[in-house]
């Protein structure tokens, strides 16, 4: 048996040639059965050193088929499923409720579903994975928030002052030959907005309001098909007297006159 370690724990081709000839010498029906066997499955000198290995038995590999024992016979996704090594102390695996399965990165505070990446606080997955890590009692939670959150950051933002200036008479002047005007202003057509635009949630509370408020403009609401003043009252154009800009005469306007003067207003 000592021979046979011999020949098989030396690292060069030419010791190995010798201690196989005194191998022999000793047991000649054994060498020649060992001889059948290639010598790169057990012979250390023919180990190509792809593995960075030279061990020669399998203890190992029965150390890891022992751990795997239970889960051998599942199906090959649990199989891989059970037998996952520790990924570090910075990727969770996270399963929901209903199955939806997603991994946190905590240290680059990233998640699959991007939630965290894009709001910058950490959704309930990722509070999830922290509160699995607060077992640590050093781990400050909210200091996973990103710094736009910060009050620190707040404060940063608001340090800067406005000083005052002085008036415009003491002002330097410039030397650049350009000189800076304002751009041309340009009036729109049309008489200019004073409204504000409302978006569709604020009309649909101002109807709601109305409605509640009258029983009169929820019924024109329902049944008139008429628009919606979205609750804002308008003062009619009943009874008032018009006047032209163009002959100063009441009973129509600038579109509808038709002389330069005189008495033009309707009866």
């Amino acid at each position: 048996m000592d021979h046979f370690w011999r020949c098989a724990s030396t690292t060069t081709i030419p010791e190995f040639e010798h201690l196989m000839k005194e191998f022999s010498e000793y047991a000649k029906e054994a060498c020649q059965w060992l001889k059948q066997i290639p010598p790169v499955h057990w012979e250390r000198s023919h180990f190509s050193g792809r593995v960075v290995s030279d061990v020669l038995i399998s203890n190992m590999c029965e150390v890891f088929n022992g751990k795997i024992e239970k889960g051998r016979d599942k199906p090959v996704i649990s199989c891989l499923e059970f037998i996952m090594e520790w990924n570090g102390a910075n990727k969770y695996q996270f399963t929901g409720a209903l199955q939806d399965q997603h991994v946190v990165d905590v240290r680059n505070q990233t998640y699959t579903c991007r939630k965290w990446e894009l709001k910058g606080i950490p959704c309930r997955h990722a509070i999830a994975t922290l509160n699995e890590m607060s077992k640590d009692p050093e781990l400050d939670i909210y200091k996973w928030v990103h710094k736009v959150y910060w009050l620190e950051t707040w404060k940063k933002s608001y340090s800067f002052k406005v000083e005052p200036i002085k008036g415009r008479p003491i002002w330097p002047k410039s030397n650049c030959p350009t000189k800076l005007i304002p751009p041309p202003h340009r009036t729109q057509v049309g008489r200019p907005k004073k409204k504000i635009r409302q978006s569709e949630g604020e009309r649909l509370s101002k109807r709601q309001k109305a409605s509640q408020g009258d029983g009169v403009n929820e019924m024109q609401g329902e049944d008139s098909q008429g628009p919606i003043n979205d609750g804002v009252q308008k003062l009619s154009r009943k009874h008032i007297s018009v006047t032209c800009s163009k002959c100063k005469n009441k009973g129509h306007n600038s579109r509808t006159c038709k002389g330069k003067g005189g008495n033009q207003s309707k009866k």
